[in-house]
């Protein structure tokens, strides 16, 4: 019963291993290599604080 458990989840781990690098390959395959700089472009853009927000004020605590 022991034997079946670990062949249970040695089996489970090796398809969890395949399964993962399959995606990632597959993934590699949907993306041309050159939208990887376009997308990094983009995201550095719509970082930041928004101008209506205001000014940022850092509040120190008071001891009394």
């Amino acid at each position: 019963m022991i034997l079946f458990i670990r062949f249970v989840l040695v089996c489970t781990i090796i398809y969890l291993i395949i399964r993962s690098f399959a995606r990632y390959f597959e993934e590699q395959q949907k993306t041309p290599p050159g939208n990887h700089e376009q997308d990094n472009k983009n995201v550095r853009k719509t970082r930041g604080v928004s101008k209506e927000i205001g000014e940022y004020v850092d509040y120190e605590d008071v001891d009394k």
